[in-house]
């Protein structure tokens, strides 16, 4: 079987988020597995380089992952021609620039959430992204998880009545199961 590196730089991977759910749990693991295999058979394997501000961790957590590259200078990763894809989870603050930077460099773009503070920003994003030709993402991973799908379903038939406002603090069970069946995603208690 064929296999294809993906160069992706990825930045703010030092926070929790960053390095735990996106380094970790899935390029790195997605590596270690051999890649992902692709409509043709072909296995896409990714080839992370790690940036961030402060060399001595960003140098720690490559070297306990095992991941080769890694550096400080943002724009000198930005430059690589084999790095095609660009990933963030630093501030959100920082995003929006970071995103533009990495566009017009020619990367796709994929980005922990939310895109920008605002709305207007967000959709000049996309659209700069569309305008230079790249792909672009952004993480929303929980829409789908079975909680969230349960509770749009009550809203949805009324179950709730009159809704005003809304205030979710809860983890990945919502309800359950006592009238509707509990759906914990697997992932997340399976090694």
């Amino acid at each position: 079987m064929k296999s294809r590196r993906i160069g992706i730089i990825m930045h703010g991977v030092t926070g929790r988020m960053g390095m735990n759910q996106h380094l970790i749990r899935s390029v790195l693991a997605i590596r270690d597995q051999g890649g992902v295999a692709l409509s043709d058979g072909t296995l896409l394997v990714p080839d992370p380089i790690l940036i961030g501000r402060d060399p001595h961790r960003i140098e720690a957590l490559a070297k306990a992952h095992g991941v080769a590259r890694w550096g400080t200078d943002l724009d000198e990763a930005l430059a690589n021609p084999d790095d095609e894809l660009f990933f963030d989870a630093a501030t959100t603050k920082m995003r929006p620039e970071l995103l533009r930077r990495a566009i017009d460099a020619g990367k796709h773009v994929y980005c922990e959430k939310p895109v920008s503070e605002s709305l207007d920003e967000a959709v000049e994003i996309a659209r700069h992204a569309r305008d230079a030709g790249v792909k672009n993402g952004i993480v929303h991973d929980k829409l789908d998880l079975p909680g969230l799908v349960k509770l749009r379903r009550l809203r949805d038939s009324g179950f709730f009545g009159r809704m005003l406002s809304v205030r979710g603090e809860f983890g990945y069970w919502v309800f359950e199961g006592d009238w509707m069946p509990a759906q914990r995603p697997s992932w997340n208690y399976r090694k």
